[in-house]
């Protein structure tokens, strides 16, 4: 069954990982990406998470990744609004996957599709620009092997490119009205962009505009 491809802002959702080892702080990087807030449990959690932790508690004023030494607990889910299951222990995972079904919650189990209401895509992030890749959880190895292969493709300029592109979009709009005009402006600024391999610049941004101004 393929997945639908469901874009949602995480920023400060709170995210239960249950699970302190490599597979949890993968996971936990990504989330962090997009500014998730993280509850990890675990009985036994691996250095590098307490080394992310410090650096986003010095980074930040908020505090976005919280730690709780310890087993799951099954009201642990009432915390969060989604929830990750990613222990070494098939049974606990199953179990916890169980209790979030119960309670209409969210949870994704590692390597364990059946047990899964969401998977994670193998993500693209530049900026504002995010490209998601998923196989429907039947293979995670091919869907990087095509990430890799993307990410051949795209510019590095390209997120700077778009968060201008979205700065400018009002004003776009406002100095050419017509939509086929409108249109035609993009096309040339992308285009100039991809001629030039950079991000354009505010005067490019004008002369092209001037040339559709009614």
């Amino acid at each position: 069954m393929a997945y639908f491809p469901f874009y949602i802002d995480i920023n400060n959702k709170i995210f239960l990982v249950v699970g302190g080892g490599k597979i949890a702080l993968g996971k936990i990087k990504v989330l962090l990406k997009f500014e998730a807030i993280i509850i990890v449990i675990a009985p036994n959690i691996c250095e590098e998470i307490y080394k992310i932790k410090k650096f986003h508690d010095e980074k930040n004023s908020k505090e976005q990744i919280i730690l709780y030494n310890r087993e799951f607990r099954d009201e642990d889910i009432l915390a969060a609004e989604i929830i990750i299951a990613a222990t070494d222990n098939k049974l606990l995972n199953s179990h916890i996957s169980e209790v979030c079904k119960r309670n209409n919650k969210m949870v994704n189990v590692v390597d364990v599709k059946e047990e899964c209401s969401f998977v994670f895509p193998a993500i693209i992030k530049n900026q504002e620009l995010v490209v998601s890749i998923a196989t429907g959880g039947n293979s995670p190895a091919m869907a990087a092997k095509i990430k890799r292969d993307i990410e051949k493709y795209i510019p590095e300029y390209y997120g700077e490119l778009i968060e201008v592109l979205g700065e400018q979009r009002e004003y776009i709009k406002k100095e050419v009205p017509n939509t086929e005009y409108r249109k035609q402006v993009y096309n040339e600024l992308i285009a100039l962009a991809q001629l030039y391999g950079r991000n354009i610049t505010t005067e490019e941004i004008e002369n092209i505009i001037s040339k559709y101004k009614v």
